[in-house]
């Protein structure tokens, strides 16, 4: 819809420009089809930074942990990236399945929480949706609905759980 309203700016302000008599009501056509153009370009731009119309929502998943390593109980395993604290986690939410999934730093962060009642995955996804159908119609020049934003994983652990590094390859 932007992208419409800044044709028809853009189209208002150089028909007026080019076709009408000077006077007050070519000075007005021209003002408003110029200010038609800039608040729309100014609109585009902003929802690009700003995602205008947009509010975040969250969905949440709960999945049972069990041990990283197959032979040994109550295992997290996690890998240091680089130099920093930034660590990658390898985990099992389903005991019969061979293959670890991992976190991934870039897309979110982890939260590791010890000691609680039951061993648990909390992933929460976070994704950006438009307030109405509207604000949709307005804005839907770039940012599409339903936009992925971030994910957090929460890992509840039991008592006795060992949180260890991943041995090198």
């Amino acid at each position: 819809m932007i992208a419409i309203l800044l044709f028809a700016g853009a189209f208002l302000f150089t028909g007026s420009m080019i076709f009408m008599v000077a006077g007050t009501k070519k000075t007005v056509w021209v003002t408003i089809g110029f200010i038609l153009t800039v608040g729309s370009v100014l609109l585009m731009i902003l929802n690009y930074n700003q995602y205008l119309g947009m509010k975040e929502v969250s969905v949440s998943h709960e999945y049972p942990l069990t041990s990283s390593l197959k032979g040994q109980k109550r295992v997290l395993l996690y890998r240091h990236l680089g130099t920093k604290d930034e660590r990658v986690y390898f985990y099992k939410n389903n005991p019969l399945e061979s293959k670890l999934a991992r976190t991934d730093p870039e897309k979110g962060s982890v939260k590791l929480t010890q000691n609680a009642s039951h061993n648990r995955l909390i992933v929460t996804k976070t994704y950006r949706v438009y307030r109405n159908e509207e604000l949709r119609l307005l804005f839907s020049v770039g940012v599409k609905n339903h936009d992925y934003v971030k994910t957090n994983w929460h890992f509840n652990l039991k008592p006795g759980w060992r949180v260890i590094a991943m041995p090198a390859k």
